[in-house]
C-alpha cells in the first residue's frame, strides 16, 4: 500500500506563523506590564473592574490599566488563534504527533491564562515566574508546529529523499548542541523572570563590570553600605540573592554567546543546510543587539523601552534556537532515512514519500 502523500497546507503554515508572531506580541506586551510595574493595575479577574473583559470602557484605559488590560486582550486573541489552529490541524493533518502537539499547545495556553489570572486573584507575584515559563514553552511549541507545516523546511527534497542531501554533511554534534542551546536559553529566560519578579533588575548598577569587578565578592558589610547608598538615592534596597541572580544572568549570557559561536562555526560552509546557516547568523547578530539592550537597561536605570525590548528579544532568540534545533534534527532524520533507502535500493532512493 503506497504511503499517503503529505502536502502541508500553505494556508495552515501561514496561520501558524501568525500565531507565532501574535505570541511574540503578547510577550512584548507582557514585558511592558512588568517594565512599567502595571501588574496589579486591574485588580480583578476574569473581569476588569467588574466589567466583562471585552466591554471595559475606554475611559478606564489609562496609565497601568492600558498595559495590563491590553495584555489580557492580547492573551485572549492568542487563545482564540490557538483554538482555530488546533481545530485546523485535527481536520487537515494526518500526522498524529502534530495533532497532539496542537492539543498540547491548547492546553498550555489555557493553563497560561489561568496562572496569569491566579497571580492577580491571589496577589502572588512569584506566579509571574511560572507565567513566563509557560509563555516560552508555548512559543516553542507553536514554533515547532510552524516548522512542521513548512514544505521547504520540513520536506527539503520535495517529499522524496534527495540523492545528495546537505544533511549528510551536518556534523553529528550539531543537533545535540542546538538542543543544549535551547535549554541554556530557557534557563536564562527563567533567571530573567526571577530577576523581574524579585525586582533585581538594578541590583548591580554598573556594566560591563559589577561593582567595579568582573565577579565581585560582596560581604554582608558591603551589602549594608550598598543599601545605604541606594536608600540615599531613593532606590529600594537589594539582597545578596538578587545580586548573585544578576551575576548568573550575565554569566549565562556569555556562555550562550560562546555556545552559539561554536555552533555557527560548525554549520558554516555551503555544504551545510542553508536554513540552519541563516538561522545561526541571525542568532549571533541578534545576540549582539541583546547584549547592547541589556547594557542600556542598566545605564538608563531600567528605562521602559530598552527593558521591554530586552525581554522581547530574549524570546526571539529562544524562538530562533528552537527553530534551529528542529531543522537540525529533521535534517539528521532525513539523512538516516536516505542512508537506509540507499542500502535497500542500490540504484538510490525508494521512490516513496516521507511519512512524517
Amino acid at each position: 500500500m503506497e504511503t499517503q502523500r503529505l502536502s502541508p497546507s500553505q494556508a495552515l503554515h501561514w496561520f501558524a506563523g501568525v500565531l507565532v508572531v501574535a505570541t511574540l506580541v503578547l510577550i512584548g506586551v507582557g514585558a511592558l506590564v512588568t517594565s512599567t510595574e502595571s501588574g496589579m493595575s486591574v485588580p480583578d479577574w476574569p473581569t476588569s473592574f467588574g466589567y466583562n473583559m471585552f466591554s471595559l470602557p475606554f475611559a478606564r484605559w489609562a496609565g497601568g490599566v492600558l498595559y495590563e488590560h491590553s495584555h489580557r486582550l492580547a492573551a485572549s486573541a492568542v487563545g482564540l488563534l490557538t483554538i482555530v489552529l488546533v481545530g485546523w490541524i485535527w481536520l487537515r493533518e494526518g500526522r498524529s504527533w502534530l495533532r497532539w502537539a496542537g492539543a498540547s499547545a491548547l492546553l498550555l495556553v489555557v493553563l497560561q491564562g489561568v496562572v496569569g489570572g491566579l497571580r492577580v486573584v491571589w496577589v502572588a507575584d512569584r506566579l509571574g515566574i511560572l507565567h513566563a515559563a509557560l509563555a516560552q514553552g508555548f512559543l516553542a511549541l507553536v514554533a515547532v508546529i510552524w516548522l512542521a507545516t513548512s514544505a521547504p523546511l520540513w520536506h527539503p527534497g520535495g517529499g522524496n529523499f534527495p540523492r545528495k542531501s546537505a544533511s549528510s554533511h551536518l556534523p553529528s554534534w550539531i543537533p545535540g548542541a542546538l538542543l543544549s542551546l535551547c535549554l541554556l536559553l530557557y534557563l536564562q529566560l527563567l533567571v530573567a523572570a526571577a530577576m523581574r519578579h524579585a525586582h533585581a533588575w538594578l541590583s548591580i548598577p554598573d556594566f560591563p563590570t559589577a561593582y567595579g569587578h568582573l565577579w565581585p565578592h560582596i560581604t554582608e558589610a558591603d551589602l549594608a553600605q550598598i543599601n545605604a547608598q541606594r536608600m540615599a538615592r531613593s532606590i529600594a534596597p537589594t539582597s545578596l540573592f538578587q545580586i548573585h541572580l544578576q551575576l548568573v544572568h550575565r554569566g549565562l549570557a556569555l556562555l550562550i554567546f560562546l555556545f552559539a559561536l561554536a555552533i555557527a562555526s560548525g554549520v558554516a560552509g555551503k555544504d551545510r543546510p542553508g536554513a540552519l546557516r541563516r538561522t545561526m547568523a541571525w542568532f549571533l547578530a541578534l545576540t549582539v543587539v541583546q547584549v547592547a539592550l541589556g547594557a542600556f537597561v542598566i545605564w538608563s536605570g531600567k528605562s521602559v523601552v530598552p527593558t521591554s525590548l530586552h525581554v522581547l528579544l530574549g524570546a526571539g532568540l529562544f524562538l530562533l534556537a528552537v527553530l534551529g534545533t528542529g531543522i537540525a534534527y529533521r535534517h539528521r532524520w532525513l539523512a538516516s532515512k536516505e542512508a537506509l533507502a540507499g542500502r535497500k535500493s542500490p540504484i538510490g532512493g525508494t521512490g516513496k514519500e516521507c511519512p512524517v
